[in-house]
Order: C-alpha cells, then sequence, then structure tokens
C-alpha cells in the first residue's frame, strides 16, 4: 500500500518551524533571495533527510540512490509541495525496500496516483525525479542506470505553487537500536530547479532544514535515524540509523531515561550466581529520581545483590530504607518495580516469579511534590576498585520486559518514547578510559504487550569487559 508522507511532513514542519523562519510567499510571484544556509532542524517520529523552501517556488527536484534491502534499509521518497499550513498540493516519488514490481510509485494531490513500470533490484543505481511543467502536469522519471532502463508517467495536478522540496529515507528500520551508527540509504546527485530557472543543490541558493527522527518526533527524544552533513556542494548525503547516545562514569553501566517526568519504572532479572571475587558481581539498581538542581533531591531505589539469598533485594528513599522478605536463588526470575502515586507516597514491589513469593512496601515520598522525578534508570552498579577484568568477556547481569511510565501515563520501555542514554564504566569514567562493563544493544523479546504502541527496547544484558 503506498504510504503518504508528505502531509506528515509538513505538519511536522509546522510545529518546528514557524511561517516567518520559512519565509514563504505569497502567492504573487516567487521570490528571490539567495540563501545557502542549513535551518534548525525539524523531528519527525518515522522519517530523516532534507528539506528546502525558503520563499523559492519549485518545479524540479532529482537525486539518485541505491535500491535498499528490506530488512535494514530505508524507504526512500522525494517531492515538492505547498509546504504551509497544510502542505497541499504536493507531488512525491517514492521507491519501497526491496525493490521490485511496483515498488516506484508517484501521488499528487489530492488523488492522482501512479506506478512506473519498471522492476528495479536491490542494489540498482536509480535516479528519480519529478518535473512540473507549469501548465498543470507533474512528470514522474525513474532510470534504472544498473538495467539501463528509463519510465516516465505524467499526473494532472492543475496550477500549483510548490514552494518545498524534500528528499527522505522513511522508516523500515529496526525498532532497536544498532550497535553502532549504520548507513540506511545513500543520495547522490541531488539537485532542485525553480520556476525560474534558477539551479541547486540542497545547500542553495535557498533555505534548507535537516529533518531527524526521534522517539518522540519531537527535540526531546531519542534520535532514532538523522542525515548525514551534506557533502558535494549539498548534493549529496546518507540516512543513517543511530546507536543511543553513550555516557561514561566509574560506576554503573546500563539506561537512563529523562525528561518523563515518570511515575513508573520495572524490570525483570535473572538472578546473577555470586562472583568471585565478589566485585565482579555487582548489584542491579532500578530507581526514580529526580537529577539536576537544588539538593536534597527526590529519588526511589531498589537494589538486587548478585547471588540472591536472604536481605538481597533491598529499598531506600531520602529517609527510609529496608528489604524484602524473599529469599531468591540464583537463576530465580526476579521482577522488581517503583510505583509513585504523585499524592506523596512510592510503592515498591519485588516478586520472585519462579519461587511464587512477591512482597509490597509503600513509603512516605519526600521532596518528590515539589521536584518531579525526571530520570527512570536500569543498571548494574560496580565497584572498580574490587572488580577484577575476567579472561573473556562475561554477561553477568540480564534485564527483560523493562517498562517506563509518565506522569501523564505515557507508556514505553527503556528506549523512549522519551531520551535515552547508554551508561559504560570506565575505569576513569571517561571514554578514553578502558572498560569496565557495558549494556548491550536494547532488543525486544517481551511476550506479552500490556499497552498498544508502548514500543520496542525492553531487554539488555550487563557485560564485564575484559581488558
Amino acid at each position: 500500500m503506498h504510504r503518504h508522507i508528505t502531509r506528515a511532513l509538513c505538519t511536522a514542519a509546522a510545529a518546528a518551524i514557524t511561517l516567518g523562519t520559512l519565509g514563504v510567499a505569497g502567492a504573487g510571484s516567487p521570490a528571490t533571495a539567495a540563501a545557502r544556509s542549513i535551518s534548525p532542524p525539524g523531528y519527525s517520529p518515522s522519517w530523516a533527510g532534507y528539506s528546502v523552501g525558503g520563499g523559492r517556488w519549485f518545479r524540479y527536484i532529482t537525486t539518485t540512490v541505491t535500491v535498499p534491502p528490506i530488512e535494514g534499509g530505508s524507504w526512500v521518497d522525494i517531492g515538492l509541495s505547498h509546504g504551509l499550513p497544510v502542505g497541499e498540493p504536493f507531488a512525491e516519488l517514492s521507491v519501497e525496500q526491496g525493490g521490485g514490481s511496483g515498488s516506484v510509485r508517484a501521488h499528487v494531490s489530492p488523488e492522482g496516483y501512479g506506478t512506473l513500470p519498471l522492476s528495479p533490484r536491490v542494489g540498482d543505481q536509480l535516479a528519480v525525479s519529478i518535473y512540473y511543467d507549469q501548465h498543470g502536469h507533474d512528470y514522474f522519471t525513474a532510470s534504472d542506470t544498473t538495467q539501463h532502463i528509463t519510465r516516465t508517467i505524467r499526473l494532472t495536478t492543475g496550477r500549483v505553487v510548490y514552494n518545498h522540496g524534500f528528499v527522505i529515507g522513511v522508516g523500515g528500520w529496526p525498532g532497536y537500536p544498532p550497535q553502532a551508527d549504520t548507513q540506511l540509504v545513500k543520495f547522490t546527485g541531488t539537485h532542485v530547479t525553480t520556476y525560474t530557472g534558477d539551479r541547486g543543490t540542497i545547500l542553495g541558493p535557498w533555505a534548507a532544514w535537516k529533518y531527524i527522527t526521534t522517539s518522540t518526533g519531537t527535540a526531546a527524544g531519542t534520535v532514532k535515524a538523522s542525515p548525514s552533513e551534506l557533502s558535494n556542494g549539498g548534493a549529496d548525503f546518507g540516512v543513517w540509523l543511530r546507536a543511543v547516545p553513550s555516557a561514561y562514569t566509574s560506576g554503573f553501566a546500563g539506561y537512563t531515561d529523562s525528561i518523563g517526568p515518570f511515575r513508573f519504572v520495572s524490570t525483570t532479572m535473572t538472578m546473577p550466581p555470586a562472583r568471585t571475587p565478589a566485585g565482579d558481581g555487582g548489584t542491579a539498581l532500578v530507581s526514580l529520581a529526580h537529577n539536576g538542581g537544588a539538593t536534597p533531591r527526590p529519588y526511589a531505589d531498589i537494589t538486587v545483590a548478585a547471588g540472591g539469598g536472604k536481605a538481597s533485594i533491598s529499598y531506600a528513599t531520602n529517609n527510609a530504607r529496608g528489604t524484602f522478605a524473599i529469599s531468591p536463588a540464583p537463576g530465580d526470575r526476579v521482577t522488581v518495580s517503583i510505583f509513585y502515586d504523585q499524592n506523596g507516597h512510592y510503592s515498591f514491589t519485588a516478586a520472585d516469579t519462579t519461587q511464587g513469593s512477591a512482597r509490597t512496601v509503600s513509603m512516605a515520598a519526600p521532596y518528590a511534590a515539589s521536584m518531579p522525578l525526571n530520570s527512570a534508570q536500569v543498571l548494574a552498579m560496580f565497584s572498580n576498585s574490587t572488580v577484577i577484568p575476567p579472561p573473556a568477556d562475561t554477561q553477568v547481569w540480564q534485564f527483560t520486559d523493562s517498562l517506563v511510565t509518565t506522569y501523564r501515563g505515557d507508556h514505553g520501555t527503556i528506549l523512549g518514547p522519551w531520551a535515552t542514554s547508554r551508561w559504560v564504566d570506565t575505569t576513569d569514567g571517561t571514554r578514553t578510559g578502558g572498560v569496565v562493563a557495558d549494556a548491550s544493544v536494547l532488543s525486544n523479546t517481551l511476550k506479552e504487550v500490556p499497552y498498544a504502541g508502548q514500543g520496542t527496547g525492553h531487554d539488555f544484558s550487563v557485560w564485564l569487559r575484559h581488558r
């Protein structure tokens, strides 16, 4: 099914950029100011790339792409549109991942559709373009330069003003981040022409915007995909799937969510055996807290000591602490959670699902009424001075089914929809230090989804690293 991206593109642009910033021309003649700049970025939950505008009217846009694979690729879309306020009229040409018959499609507003009669293969070089003849017709062309086949179709659009153009990668990427930044698609030879015949690249002579995919579709979310910087005079760029940003410390490894604010966090872990030396086992930490600002700051923690046994699972707030009356054994599945009722109380729960035992403790939540709980964490803590590096990389903690909820009831995972950071434990707490422990890439094996749309990124493990 053909996916219409233009309206979503322009809606996001409206949210991120004002009319004054875009400099959209009126219904008279196109502006002629020559701008060569990259404006502040816009954000989307599903696509990344570049858009051009800034008062010009565009009759032509072209780029060349390599047809992406179904797995690990990105659907490609180029277009011309009247950017604000509703994004119509528009014309777009799409290339689906995997190629094949029917994979190159055209669409004009309101109801003009067409399929180009060619069948590109994964890896083929495909030059695609849209040309508006300024007499009511759009011409959509795709040239498979690998197979030496070119096809063009014409759709009727009427008299229009296209004051924006865009080249983007859309969706298709995994719901969880890669270990390292990974290129999804490469655009080359991108060029645009105005109604008056001015020619240029994305970089100008007109304004350009970068669009970034985040977990929330806003600047506050975790970056999932984004375009590279422009090269070749503004004609070339790639769209990259981004790894979760890393931060460095000298005491723990895992993931932290920020902004929120958060009222609930939970995870399930497999109780690891005690290790020799004991410091190599570390301690799991699940918490809600306020990060930043004056002290004292509210926090609510559950800690789990490797090896299990009596008093191995503890809870703590600013003014109270205690242990749960359960005694998990190594290998037991243990679920812990913290809930803030937004009325001055925490509920701490620990359940050994292997033994069928569970306990809940309610405590006062000092300072939480005046300082929102803007941090949710699932980590493993280590005292680096007591850690002896193992002879090979060793998994210590495994966390699954990790869930987070905000004050207003948004449900998700460690990966979002909110900003997420991956913490790496190094010998000196910096990027250049030797890695003591780190967290694996977030993945998703949740068997039952309690809340629709809560996303992926439930699972990870913490490893001690050989040095």
